[in-house]
């Protein structure tokens, strides 16, 4: 294992776990974040008390404001919340190391352009740095507390993806490779919809069938999706599709999880927002998969119907209304 030095940008729960595995491996690790106490507290006393406040960092991670201290990093890990991405990106830009590999750990599309995390960071850096995307069913904090966990790094360069393998594989997480990079960053972003579905129904107190049903019919809207906009959609068979799925759906960890399962007992989307406190990436996917799909004439029933209730106030009073008019063919692509 070669020790290399990192940067990560962004010190919420997924952040800090990230910067704290590559710490173990013995790498050198940079955190940056805006927050100066949070800052502060790190450094001083090895523990994000905002986020983690049970996890013991490591002494080889140092927590900085100052974003120009990633200029001898070899990989760059975006962990920011996807509507700051593009203002990061651009203000570390000029701190970057000339073969720096960049890494987007952020979920999310941008509303408007469609770009995924990691072609917003290609354009703004005109690719003149190898990409990644770090995906799959990664729960902060299961892995602050060593549960087994895959993840994935999936790029069209392959000394990057040793490169993030060597950094972060441990007994406990294990990092697995691929090729479709925009697959399993769709992947990634595409299933915080259905976690909000789940968390409805959850809220709504439906049974263990209703929750595998929404699951699956989930599944197959991302697969249509996805081969629409040139992916494979058989990456969605991996951790970053249906591991990821799977994990977000039932995990009342999960914020999308928690987000729906707030708005089926009744609470208002604005007053489900406020009890979360943090970032739900779903809503956003959400209305920007609601405009995609419309463009590209794809049937995502579930995505409609979530749209109606979450961005235009329609009342529901069962989960069959959160389904929608979905179609009858049970597998997608089989003749």
């Amino acid at each position: 294992m070669t020790k290399k030095t990192i940067s990560v940008l962004g010190g919420g729960s997924w952040g800090t776990v990230l910067a704290n595995l590559a710490a173990k491996n013995d790498n050198e690790v940079f955190l940056w974040m805006r927050d100066s106490e949070t800052c502060k507290s790190i450094n001083e006393e090895k523990i994000n008390f905002k986020y983690l406040p049970k996890y013991l960092l490591e002494e080889n991670l140092y927590a900085t404001t100052e974003i120009e201290q990633i200029s001898s990093s070899d990989i760059v890990i975006y962990c920011i919340p996807s509507d700051s991405l593009r203002q990061v990106v651009n203000e570390s830009l000029k701190h970057l190391k000339t073969n720096s590999y960049l890494i987007s750990a952020t979920k999310g599309v941008e509303l408007g352009s469609f770009l995924l995390m990691s072609q917003i960071v290609e354009e703004i850096t005109k690719n003149k740095h190898k990409v990644g995307v770090l995906s799959g069913p990664n729960l902060a904090g299961e892995i602050a507390e060593e549960h087994l966990t895959g993840t994935v790094i999936a790029s069209l360069h392959e000394d990057l993806s040793s490169a993030l393998v060597d950094a972060y594989q441990t007994p406990f997480f294990k990092v697995y490779v691929n090729s479709d990079p925009y697959g399993v960053e769709l992947g990634g972003a595409l299933k915080n919809i259905y976690a909000l579905a789940c968390g409805i129904a959850f809220g709504l107190n439906s049974g263990e069938n209703t929750i595998g049903m929404i699951m699956t019919r989930g599944l197959g809207e991302m697969s249509r999706l996805a081969h629409k906009m040139g992916a494979n959609p058989m990456t969605f068979l991996g951790l970053s599709g249906v591991g990821d799925l799977i994990t977000t759906c039932a995990s009342p960890l999960s914020r999308n999880h928690k987000m729906g399962e707030l708005i089926g007992q009744g609470h208002s989307v604005e007053d489900a927002k406020s009890k979360i406190g943090q970032a739900v990436e779903g809503l956003k996917t959400l209305e920007a998969v609601k405009k995609k799909s419309l463009e590209v004439g794809i049937t995502m029933p579930i995505v409609d119907s979530l749209y109606s209730v979450i961005f235009e106030g329609t009342g529901f009073d069962s989960i069959e209304k959160i389904l929608g008019n979905d179609q009858p063919k049970d597998v997608e692509f089989l003749n």
